[in-house]
């Protein structure tokens, strides 16, 4: 989660994002390319990795086999045409904490910011907040109330270190870090009206919401059901963000016909609805979304 993770949702510093991505989750690499004009892949692959080389989480190390893992990469990225010296890698959810704060007057200097952030989250973050990487996103004042939120991201400096060393090895300069779940909304566009997404990875789901087109909430949830992950954040959406009906369920990273989808559907009352593209497999979303693939082009 180097320079700028949530510079913006939908953008985060296009002009200095590579032009390729790799996205390791516990089950499988993922590499994908965009043109220098960011209209149209230029290769794409995925891999299958063996249980346990690489583990979601920022409590302990998450790669337990580099040298297996460094080979299996060489030989993805070489499958894929690969070219350059950079590369965008997308890393677990689990290796990250997301938060929401509200801030009533936020400094408009970028130190006492990044102070004020680490000092608000001492408390709430299970890890060392003075030396985690932290990114942050001013979103704007909320609907009601006072202040000015910010979305933040943040994960234990030697958990990122873990995944520099390895493109290190091969060579590759990580030139950003995120999240897959963050990743993968660079390819969202909320539609007017409140929109709940559903991320499926294999460790567990993430839910967002978001309402007047701007993310509000974010949740990350294992060992549960697709409904059980979704129903407390439509509570939380109730409850908490005041919210009258949600008339979108986006969904990715699923198989279709997956039957736990349907009582999604049926309790919720909403049909799901693939993040776009709808053409391009949703494993390799998070990938082409942090490299900023500028979709409607495929349409």
């Amino acid at each position: 989660m180097s320079k700028g993770l949530v510079e913006k949702i939908t953008e985060v510093f296009k002009p200095q994002v590579p032009e390729w991505a790799c996205e390791l989750t516990s089950k499988h690499i993922i590499i994908a390319g965009v043109n220098k004009h960011r209209t149209g892949i230029a290769a794409k692959a995925a891999a299958s990795l063996p249980d346990g080389v690489v583990h979601s989480s920022y409590a302990e190390p998450n790669i337990s086999n580099t040298e297996s893992l460094r080979s299996t990469a060489r030989h993805m990225l070489s499958q894929a045409g690969f070219t350059g010296s950079e590369i965008v890698v997308v890393v677990p959810d689990d290796t990250s904490r997301i938060a929401f704060l509200n801030v009533e007057k936020p400094s408009k200097r970028p130190e006492e910011q990044n102070t004020f952030i680490r000092w608000k989250l001492k408390k709430t973050v299970p890890f060392d907040v003075d030396s985690a990487q932290i990114a942050y996103r001013i979103l704007g004042p909320p609907r009601a109330g006072t202040g000015v939120d910010i979305l933040v991201a943040l994960s234990p400096r030697s958990i990122v270190e873990e995944y520099e060393n390895l493109f290190d090895s091969l060579d590759i300069h990580a030139g950003m870090i995120l999240p897959s779940t963050l990743a993968a909304l660079n390819l969202f566009q909320p539609p007017v009206g409140d929109s709940l997404v559903l991320k499926v990875a294999p460790d567990g789901v993430t839910t967002t919401v978001f309402q007047d087109r701007r993310i509000h909430f974010y949740r990350r949830v294992t060992d549960a059901s697709l409904y059980d992950a979704a129903y407390p954040t439509v509570m939380y959406y109730q409850d908490k963000l005041g919210g009258s009906g949600l008339q979108h369920l986006f969904v990715c990273g699923y198989d279709s016909d997956l039957p736990l989808l349907n009582e999604v559907q049926e309790k919720l009352g909403l049909s799901p609805q693939r993040i776009e593209p709808v053409s391009v497999d949703d494993i390799f979303k998070p990938a082409l979304g942090s490299v900023h693939l500028a979709w409607q082009n495929l349409i």
